[in-house]
């Protein structure tokens, strides 16, 4: 027997934090949006080439309770694809895509069998002789807060007995999605518990597999990594179940360190950084967190104030952004690693210290300029200690100038 599990496919995912950058690449917006349906094609296409005897899919199958005609038509034209190579599909829905009459309105194909808001079994005989029992439910509303596992059945129904359930295990007084525990679904005695609604793949149990896939693609930077589903088989002689993730996912989310020195300019750091991702080498398209992490002698105060006001985000992505899609990675933010010996408060007030009684400081430049220094050619005229003695020089001048003008008005 072979299967897959996968949940959380949450079509129609927004992804407002890229599309909402003024300086990120439509077309990246456009590949971030497209992500989460390339990856649940692949996922069809890999269950169609394996020849598995079914599909499960745990909730939240669409990203809320009102997607789009684009995301309902993008699923049925998959699951038809199924249906074409006599794939059984088992689904239900989640706390997101909740169903308020315990099922969507939508024309499933043949082979697709959808929970409804009560746990019930449906039974499944494999081309083999081999019977599959799979009880489950469908969310009809945002929250439950009941402990479904109590009306799932005990024992063996079947060669193999599947449990599916979109929830989370108990915890403190916030338990409103199908609270659980473990040894709550270990005492049902099933083969399997396919869960869903943890977007972080992980094992519950190994003996008796409880897992969650996590989602089919990452949305934000606490999604971090490869996303796909589990494929889940036995052999003739073993009724034991084993699990193998395979990588679905065109977009991965992922952080990205490296250590400056306190001789490195901001042009340095940003070819640095340009450079260290040139090595990375990515197969696929990487939405990358800097984290710059500073040496024990601190950091250049330009660095540290450019990196606190957007700066150096911002000529780091003009740099990328004429190459982002042969690199495959796109910078989205940049922190500086104040775990370090770098601690900005101290910084800074050495720096306002040492220039308090100016008027025109390296850091009001920056502050004034901030996008125009995303170019670097701008950078590179104004950002300069000797561009800024000439600009102090020349607005001395101009307020001397406008000193006696003001004067002579007075007098008038």
């Amino acid at each position: 027997m072979k299967f897959i599990h996968t949940a959380d496919l949450h079509l129609d995912t927004p992804f407002t934090g890229i599309k909402d950058d003024e300086a990120a690449p439509t077309a990246l917006w456009e590949t971030l949006h497209a992500a989460p349906y390339v990856s649940f094609e692949r996922i069809v296409t890999d269950a169609i080439q394996a020849s598995v005897d079914f599909v499960l899919i745990v909730g939240d199958v669409f990203d809320s309770k009102n997607p789009s005609a684009a995301a309902h038509n993008f699923l049925l034209e998959q699951l038809q694809r199924l249906n074409e190579h006599q794939i059984p599909v088992f689904l239900s829905f989640g706390n997101h895509d909740f169903q308020t009459n315990g099922k969507a309105q939508l024309h499933f194909p043949e082979n697709v069998q959808v929970f409804g808001p009560q746990v019930e079994t449906k039974l499944l005989t494999l081309k083999d002789g081999t019977t599959v029992a799979i009880s489950g439910f469908s969310y009809d509303q945002q929250a439950v807060a009941t402990d479904m596992v109590r009306a799932y059945p005990t024992g063996s129904q079947a060669d193999f007995t599947i449990g599916m359930l979109h929830g989370a295990v108990k915890s403190g007084t916030d338990s409103r999605y199908a609270p659980f525990t473990v040894p709550e679904l270990e005492e049902k005695g099933y083969d399997y518990w396919a869960l869903g609604h943890i977007h972080k793949r992980q094992q519950l149990d190994a003996n008796s597999p409880i897992n969650y896939p996590g989602d089919i693609q990452g949305r934000h930077k606490n999604e971090p990594g490869e996303k796909g589903y589990l494929l889940v088989s036995t052999d003739s002689t073993d009724h034991r179940l084993t699990t193998e993730f395979v990588a679905t996912s065109p977009v991965v989310y992922a952080p990205l360190e490296i250590t400056i020195t306190q001789a490195m300019s901001v042009t340095e750091v940003v070819d640095q950084l340009v450079a260290t991702i040139q090595a990375a080498d990515f197969s696929k398209l990487h939405l990358l967190n800097v984290v710059l992490n500073a040496t024990t002698a601190g950091i250049n105060t330009t660095v540290a104030v450019n990196s606190q006001n957007g700066i150096l985000l911002g000529q780091l992505q003009q740099a990328l952004r004429s190459q982002y899609d042969q690199l495959n990675a796109w910078v989205y933010e940049l922190t500086v690693n104040e775990t370090e010996s770098l601690q900005f408060a101290d910084l800074d007030e050495a720096f306002w210290r040492d220039t308090q009684a100016e008027v025109f400081t390296e850091s009001h430049v920056n502050e004034l300029a901030k996008k125009l220094f995303q170019q670097d050619f701008i950078y590179q005229a104004l950002g300069n200690p000797t561009a800024l003695t000439e600009l102090r020089r020349q607005s001395e001048t101009f307020l001397q100038g406008k000193t006696n003008q003001e004067e002579f008005t007075d007098e008038d």
